[in-house]
């Protein structure tokens, strides 16, 4: 819908959506259905589908589905003496369950691709930006002084989803004395002390980072202290054996992005077929210092001789590694929104 409105200015109001299907999606067969125990060595054997001689089966699908809605709006008003603003937002929400790319998703369940459905990688959910472009009124009709436009843009948008990842193996053992959970079996004067289990349902080796459970009544984020560390481990546990974590795909946003551009152009006229055109763009003028998503990955802290940290038990700084939620980067892109200030000039002949 476009609607004219006074002083010259038009609003723009429209939905745009898109939906995809049969995308890509990689999955597995030969799952774990159980775990037996090497009476001699105390070593774990995994029990597949179909049986020892076969590890697992990496399978390529089309079970991949997404789509994407947006509410897009623009106004935009021209004065009288050369001047130009406008602006645009767009509200947004991309979900699905695989990011449709070569190797993008592997399904957490093989037999229900429905429980990776969530935020897509690329999820942005507000959009803004403003310009102005002002026709500098000096010398005109002066080949070289005069028709000269200068222009700013500032551009902001919302962070990108952050898919927080726990390290699960496919099996691991419960003490036969305490039934506390470790994660390697534990031999003991020629005793096996431990007994196999099945950690994560239908297993998954070659991808063996799952998603946690969610502490109840605990911000995932955090607020004071060092501003670097921006995800609160204390939110986050290992689920139990045999159990799916609760968190869902992508459901965290990370840091939003801002920065202010200018433009400086003027086309030089050759004569009525040809001409050069000069552009001069700064990107990012302030500098401002736009960050990458944290590390969010949480380390595989099941109990071991020392460190007995047990499902549903919260993570600690210690126990979810250095680096877990962590802001260590800034945005890695050699231009445009998020990169370091940078200038660009171009002439371009056109005929």
């Amino acid at each position: 819908m476009q609607q004219q409105l006074p002083s010259n200015a038009v609003l723009t109001v429209a939905y745009v959506g898109s939906q995809g299907r049969n995308l890509f999606l990689r999955s597995w067969t030969n799952w774990v259905v159980g775990a037996d125990m090497n009476p001699a060595t105390g070593t774990g054997i995994p029990i597949l589908k179909f049986g020892n001689r076969f590890s697992q089966m990496d399978v390529k699908t089309t079970g991949g589905t997404d789509h994407y809605d947006s509410l897009q709006t623009t106004l935009n008003r021209r004065f009288s003496k050369g001047l130009t603003i406008g602006s645009q937002w767009t509200w947004s929400h991309s979900i699905g369950n695989t990011g449709g790319s070569n190797e993008a998703q592997t399904a957490t369940d093989p037999l229900n691709y429905a429980r990776d459905r969530g935020n897509n990688a690329f999820d942005i959910r507000h959009s803004f930006n403003a310009s102005a472009l002002y026709e500098l009124p000096f010398a005109k009709g002066n080949r070289l002084l005069g028709g000269w436009e200068a222009g700013g843009i500032f551009n902001a948008r919302t962070g990108l989803p952050l898919d927080v990842k726990v390290v699960r193996n496919d099996l691991t053992y419960r003490v036969n004395a305490t039934g506390s959970i470790v994660s390697n079996p534990i031999v003991a004067a020629g005793q096996i002390l431990t007994t196999p289990i099945v950690n994560v349902p239908l297993g998954g080796a070659f991808r063996n980072q799952r998603r946690p459970d969610v502490v109840p009544g605990v911000s995932p984020f955090l607020s004071g202290g060092d501003k670097r560390s921006i995800l609160n481990p204390a939110a986050f546990s290992i689920p139990a054996p045999g159990a799916y974590g609760n968190m869902g795909r992508y459901a965290l946003h990370g840091v939003g992005l801002a920065q202010f551009d200018l433009t400086l152009h003027k086309r030089f006229r050759l004569n009525e077929r040809m001409n050069l055109e000069f552009r001069g763009e700064i990107y990012n003028v302030l500098n401002r210092a736009n960050f990458s998503n944290p590390p969010a990955a949480l380390a595989n802290a099941l109990g071991t001789g020392t460190n007995q940290l047990q499902p549903a038990q919260p993570f600690t700084p210690a126990s979810a590694s250095g680096g877990f939620g962590v802001v260590n980067s800034t945005v890695e892109r050699a231009v445009g929104l998020g990169a370091q200030r940078q200038a660009q000039l171009s002439l371009r002949f056109n005929f």
